[in-house]
């Protein structure tokens, strides 16, 4: 699903649902991706206190919403009662999302390590498995999600991309050869575009990733300038809270 695509025009995927055009992670915004055809659809995954699967950024309400406290503190019952900033609704249930939106595919953000396991069975119970790609900074959880699903994709994690970083730096395949990433459903290496000073999304490390059959999604680019840097170094996916945008930058690209 989030492969290489074949046809050489990189996918756009609207980050917490387009954070830029509807309220992050928001009912609104994934109508709002369905209805303007962007079928790749960042978002994050916490656990209520009654062990739903909410899809919300933070660990705590504060930020994104009228509500306070942990989300974890709370049933989804409770969360009935809160509602996003900007939004007519509360927190989101993934098997909401995954019900009433078929056509979407979701990279989910495995934010905490009690979410994973109720994220797996949802999507499982709605037969989602070749539409999702699970993410986290943590590559010790996505050996345990890759391990208990394996039929589900994930990303790599910090640690991983950065074996894999530093294998392209020095062209030391044997650094990452006995990984078996693709054989374990890795699909992407999830990025962004510089750390500091460092660029991380380049020419040689997109050749390099593609080499051992992953992708390279670079994050989160919301200005032309990084967008372009992006596309010049090859990437597969730009994950951004503003997808009009980037989709307008690939149209022009392409009709020079």
């Amino acid at each position: 699903m989030y492969d290489i695509p074949r046809r050489g025009a990189p996918l756009v995927v609207a980050h917490r649902g387009g954070a830029n055009l509807a309220p992050e992670n928001s009912w609104e915004a994934f109508e709002n991706c369905d209805r303007l055809g962007f079928h790749f659809v960042e978002t994050d995954a916490h656990l209520t206190a009654d062990g739903q699967v909410v899809l919300i950024h933070d660990p705590m309400l504060d930020r994104v919403s009228n509500g306070s406290g942990l989300v974890s503190a709370h049933t989804f019952d409770e969360l009935k009662d809160v509602t996003i900033n900007g939004s007519a609704r509360g927190p989101v249930l993934l098997a909401d999302v995954l019900r009433t939106f078929p056509h979407l595919k979701l990279n989910i953000d495995a934010k905490e390590e009690d979410v994973w396991l109720p994220m797996i069975e949802v999507i499982r119970a709605h037969g989602a498995m070749g539409r999702v790609c699970l993410a986290s900074f943590d590559s010790a959880r996505l050996q345990r999600i890759r391990q208990a699903a394996p039929e589900i994709n994930t990303s790599l994690g910090q640690l991983e991309v950065a074996r894999l970083f530093l294998a392209a730096q020095t062209r030391t395949r044997s650094l990452v050869s006995r990984q078996n990433w693709r054989r374990r459903g890795v699909v992407a290496a999830q990025i962004p575009l510089k750390v500091g000073p460092l660029r991380l999304a380049t020419k040689r490390f997109v050749s390099f990733a593609h080499s051992l059959g992953v992708a390279v999604h670079v994050w989160t680019l919301n200005e032309p300038e990084e967008i372009v840097q992006a596309l010049d170094a090859g990437v597969d996916a730009i994950i951004s809270d503003d997808p009009v945008l980037v989709r307008e930058i690939i149209r022009a690209r392409k009709s020079m």
